[in-house]
């Protein structure tokens, strides 16, 4: 995956799942205890036990939750495609996979968000290429 590779992460992998807004809620409401749906939902396995390497096996980074709904409307108002909008959601969430949280403070969105135009840009460079 280019996201992967972009951030030194070419040997992981991780799970991606494109659902409606009634999973995302019940998903939302359960790990989150937020009874509303959202845009994206991050489950990392980066954390404890799931952090190590098994031989040769790749890493396994965790698993990204993605509504279908929210992406559309949220593409429809930023003006884009819906495949930017999924690739800002997926680059979103790779990132709070791998330890970037806007919630932490200013300086801690202000660094996530920094990295996650890189990543974005990095992204778009390589889909042109190819």
């Amino acid at each position: 995956m280019k996201a992967l590779s972009s951030l030194g992460c070419a040997d992981a992998e991780l799970s991606i799942l494109i659902t409606g807004d009634g999973k995302m809620r019940r998903l939302n409401r359960q790990w989150r205890g937020i009874d509303r749906t959202t845009d994206v939902l991050s489950f990392s396995m980066l954390e404890g036990v799931g952090a190590a390497e098994s031989g040769n096996a790749p890493l396994v980074l965790g698993d990204i939750v993605i509504s279908a709904p929210r992406a559309l409307a949220q593409a429809v108002e930023a003006g884009h495609s819906l495949e930017e909008e999924l690739l800002f959601l997926l680059a979103h969430g790779i990132l709070h996979i791998l330890g970037y949280d806007h919630e932490k403070g200013a300086n801690e969105k202000r660094r996530m968000e920094k990295k996650q135009k890189e990543l974005l840009r990095s992204i778009m460079e390589k889909k042109r290429r190819s």
